[in-house]
């Protein structure tokens, strides 16, 4: 089943065996199994960091605050001025402290 794809709560589920005997297997056999990255997926495309990066070239926001109002209108869900912040961080931007 894990080599199917299915989750090993699925498979706890399915077969009665408790998830950590499932993982305890997988790790012991299932070497090629690729395994998942983990965390949360992004808030923002990289459209939407695109946009970012073109808001602060063309000096039309000079913040990840300021550009959090902007891309929240546009997204229509809630958006924390870190998230744009570690976002523009990635593409290689740094804080300017004037």
């Amino acid at each position: 089943m894990l080599d199917s794809g299915h989750s090993g709560h699925s498979i706890s589920t399915s077969t009665g065996f408790h998830t950590s005997t499932i993982s305890r297997v997988c790790a012991k056999g299932c070497l090629e199994l690729q395994k998942s990255t983990g965390g949360c997926p992004s808030k923002l495309s990289p459209a939407n960091v695109c946009h970012a990066i073109h808001l602060i070239s063309t000096r039309k926001a000079e913040n990840a605050v300021q550009i959090t109002k902007t891309l929240t209108n546009i997204i229509n869900q809630p958006l924390h001025p870190n998230t744009v912040f570690q976002a523009l961080k990635k593409t290689g931007l740094k804080a300017v402290v004037k």
